[in-house]
């Protein structure tokens, strides 16, 4: 059984089209590990995420290393059954929080860790840039409840999408923000994974809200006039709906 997860990391960080995004300060770092679990046992990953995985990753954010992190279930989508997220303001303090981590937890309590892994037993691995959104808002939805709408981009002209997302489409999505149809939202690029190049996602404070977001908010993208660059560059999507399990404090 594995106990202690690793990571082959890209160094190369995706590059952001426009010149202002260029200008801004390093964008944070989110580590997305996507699980496939056994269906029958996964509330038991949720009991030991919350138990002993969450504090030991409180740990790395007391270090410095991190500064949040997330555990979610599935609630709508394809084969992944549970969403980890670790954000870092840097790859060394990401790759630091790893190195920090593995050695706690073998250390305090690798049966649990092996537990875990033996009920979701395989992942994908991605690094995302987190260089658009609204500002971070932890009291717009209690942890128990917290809801995000995730859609996976795949792209052939990531620059032109980055472009759009910038010039057209954060004003819609601030619209909803501020309206309260949704509680925030972001936009990440690629740096480290698979063949997904993009990220939209917003939270709502339950699932038939962030649902009747998606209506809303996909159907604003649809009737802009950018929509028919946006889809060109980003021609395919897969989306999913993530319930939060456990989360960092605020």
């Amino acid at each position: 059984m594995r106990i202690i997860r690793t990571l082959v990391l890209a160094t190369t960080v995706g590059m952001v089209a426009t010149a202002a995004v260029a200008q801004q300060a390093p964008t944070p770092l989110v580590l997305a590990t996507y699980y496939r679990c056994d269906i029958v046992r996964q509330a038991r990953a949720d009991t030991l995420y919350r138990q002993v995985i969450g504090p030991a990753v409180d740990r790395q954010i007391k270090a410095g290393n991190l500064t949040a992190w997330g555990f979610s279930s599935h609630r709508l989508g394809g084969v992944w059954r549970r969403l980890e997220t670790w954000t870092a303001p840097s790859l060394e303090k990401l790759i630091a929080a790893q190195d920090a981590y593995d050695a706690d937890i073998t250390k305090t309590n690798p049966k649990a860790a092996a537990e875990f892994d033996a009920i979701c037993g395989s992942h994908d691995d991605f690094i995302w840039n987190r260089v658009g959104g609204s500002a971070p808002n932890p009291g717009a939805a209690p942890a128990a409840s917290a809801v995000s709408y995730s859609r996976y981009y795949g792209c052939s002209d990531e620059g032109v999408a980055d472009m759009v997302m910038q010039t057209a489409y954060t004003e819609i999505l601030n619209k909803h923000l501020a309206a309260g149809h949704i509680s925030g939202w972001g936009w990440l690029t690629h740096n480290f994974g698979g063949p997904i190049r993009r990220v939209l996602n917003w939270s709502a404070p339950n699932i038939l809200a962030a649902l009747n977001a998606e209506e809303m908010i996909s159907g604003d993208m649809a009737n802009h006039g950018m929509w028919g660059t946006f889809s060109q560059a980003c021609n395919t999507h897969s989306d999913y709906v993530w319930e939060s399990e456990a989360r960092s404090a605020p």
